[in-house]
């Protein structure tokens, strides 16, 4: 544009066109570059559209094709996860099952021991010893009852003097 002004003023200059002729073809050229401008930035914009335009379909082709593969992935898996989740619960209630069963042997253990204790603690009273208590005691040997000891207490001294056998 600069070199156009200026072989406008160089005509000028040399008596070729007039000065009213140089600013007509100076405001001619003005509004060509206005005309230009706009066309550039007219351009520009369309451009910028278009490539907004396709960058929003590749953004919702992307969308699609991620969200397809999703639900394909969460149908693969759900079979899946619904087998895992009856393995779990089936390992959890026999551990569980497991647990109970300790439960209440140990409870089951306390409440005798306890009976015993109570055995031992009353043994001055003599309902204790008798009965279903001395009978356990007799029943299981290996037991520390405190009716067989009362039993052996009960039995009369042996000699001390009785020959040892070799």
């Amino acid at each position: 544009m600069k070199q156009e002004r200026m072989k406008i003023l160089d005509l000028l200059e040399q008596g070729k066109i007039t000065a009213a002729e140089a600013a007509s073809l100076l405001d001619a050229l003005k509004a060509g570059d206005a005309q230009e401008q706009r066309l550039w930035d007219e351009e520009t914009r369309k451009n910028v559209q278009d490539k907004v335009n396709k960058f929003s379909q590749n953004v919702e082709s992307i969308s699609k094709d991620v969200g397809d593969k999703l639900e394909t992935t969460f149908k693969d898996l759900e079979p899946k996860l619904r087998s895992m989740t009856k393995v779990v619960v089936e390992k959890t209630a026999t551990i569980v099952d497991e647990i109970s069963k300790s439960l209440n042997e140990t409870l089951k253990n306390l409440e005798e021991r306890r009976a015993k204790e109570e055995c031992c603690c009353d043994e001055k009273d003599e309902e204790c010893c008798s009965g279903d208590k001395e009978e356990k005691c007799e029943s299981e040997p290996e037991s520390d009852c405190c009716c067989e000891e009362k039993a052996e207490e009960d039995k009369p001294a042996e000699s001390e003097d009785k020959p040892v056998e070799n």
